[in-house]
């Protein structure tokens, strides 16, 4: 068997460990679930065609989330310029998600979604990478091309700031109901 059908091999076989992951990730961070699934195909495809460059470093499945996030950047950087810039500095509320996929998710991860949603966006890919993901610090790092203690602080800074928001969400919601 040649190299080319080894690759394709542990591709498929990366593809029906990690693809579901893959795409769960992708779209918590866009929102989009069709472009997800593109985006997803497309980290797929470019680690196929780099799968040369993989060398072992860290877990397949740190390297294939690594590359999510860079198709991730790049679709949003060439999609939307301004949108792009803007939600480096402010939460763009199109990410959240529809009535329907909160009734899928339940209303308690429903609640958190909408949260990490409106969290600045390295908040939320150090949250989902590590609490959501269960990714070491170490992978972390790695995915996001951060230094750990980077990893560590904006992980306490952004889990500090959800339950601010999730606090407040509880507060707003026990007042409303001892007003009915």
């Amino acid at each position: 068997m040649g190299d080319g059908n080894r690759a394709e091999e542990q591709i498929r076989d990366w593809y029906e460990r990690y693809s579901s992951e893959i795409f769960r990730y992708i779209f918590v961070a866009i929102g989009d679930r069709q472009q997800a699934r593109d985006l997803m195909q497309e980290t797929f495809i470019k680690a196929f065609k780099s799968i040369d460059s993989y060398r072992g470093d860290a877990s397949p499945r740190t390297w294939l989330h690594r590359i999510a996030r860079n198709e991730t950047i790049d679709y949003q950087r060439k999609k939307r310029p301004l949108t792009y810039v803007l939600e480096n500095f402010a939460p763009i509320k199109s990410n959240r998600p529809t009535p329907q996929e909160i009734i899928e998710l339940g209303e308690e991860m429903g609640q958190l979604y909408e949260n990490l949603t409106e969290l600045k966006k390295e908040y939320r890919e150090v949250i989902i990478l590590r609490k959501v993901k269960e990714f070491s610090t170490r992978e972390t790092a790695s995915i996001l091309g951060w230094k750990e203690s980077k990893v560590k602080t904006v992980l306490h800074r952004g889990i500090e700031e959800l339950r601010k928001r999730m606090g407040k969400e509880e507060s707003e919601y026990g007042t409303f109901k001892q007003s009915n």
